[in-house]
């Protein structure tokens, strides 16, 4: 019966990848609410702080208000007293206290709710380095690697055994056996650098291949290079 398992269920490097996935996406969850958190925290710092700069204004004239209230009072046929008139300063006072005290709070919440977010955004650092350390080790996987090094060294060979049978070919036409384009073709096969470092079709799947499997642990990796 065919398996029909994931492949991260039956490969111990991917199911590490699938778990390091799940860790950076919760740590980048993690970072989004701190940093909502910490754009919310800095609106409730200033709105503190205007409200805390408005109430200053307004009980910025000194005895303005308590003569208004005094002129009231005598309109009224009751003076009032000491008690009466101290009592508006100590609202006041009180007032500006507790928007003070309001505009502290805010100021510290937001100033931890920065570092939070800072803390967060190392921790989805340290979580991506983590998925790319576990998806080289998928790339890096032994029996692939085995199985396109023993590709690799057969068609080196037989490259080396077409190419040494060319190089006896083109030898022996250098008085002209050879028509001209022909040999200009087979000069520049020999002499082509074939180390393979060149970016090529094989190389960019591989790096597609390794991008996917970034966000995915089930991402396929390129062909089974049959020799």
């Amino acid at each position: 019966m065919r398996d029909i398992k994931p492949i991260s269920d039956r490969d111990p490097a991917r199911a590490k990848l699938a778990s390091a996935i799940a860790l950076e996406a919760g740590a980048r969850r993690d970072l989004q609410m701190a940093e909502e958190a910490a754009r919310l925290a800095e609106a409730r710092h200033w709105e503190a702080q205007s409200k805390l700069d408005e109430l200053r204004k307004a009980v910025a004239a000194p005895g303005g208000a308590l003569a208004a209230d005094f002129i009231a009072s005598v309109g009224a046929g009751d003076p009032c007293g000491v008690a009466v008139l101290e009592r508006s300063s100590i609202e006041a006072r009180s007032k500006i206290s507790a928007v003070e005290n309001e505009f502290s709070i805010w100021d510290q919440t937001r100033e931890e709710c920065d570092l939070a977010a800072r803390e967060k955004e190392a921790d989805v650092a340290a979580a991506k380095e983590r998925v790319e350390r576990c998806a080289r080790a998928v790339v890096c996987n032994a029996e692939t690697v085995k199985r396109l090094g023993d590709c690799l060294e057969a068609l080196q060979a037989e490259v080396i055994e077409k190419r040494s049978a060319l190089r006896f070919i083109w030898g022996k036409g250098v008085n002209g056996e050879l028509p001209g384009p022909l040999k200009e073709r087979i000069e520049r096969l020999l002499w082509r650098d074939l180390t393979g470092m060149e970016s090529t079709s094989a190389s960019a799947a591989w790096s597609a291949a390794f991008d996917a499997l970034m966000i995915d642990a089930e991402a396929k990796l390129p062909g089974d290079w049959k020799c």
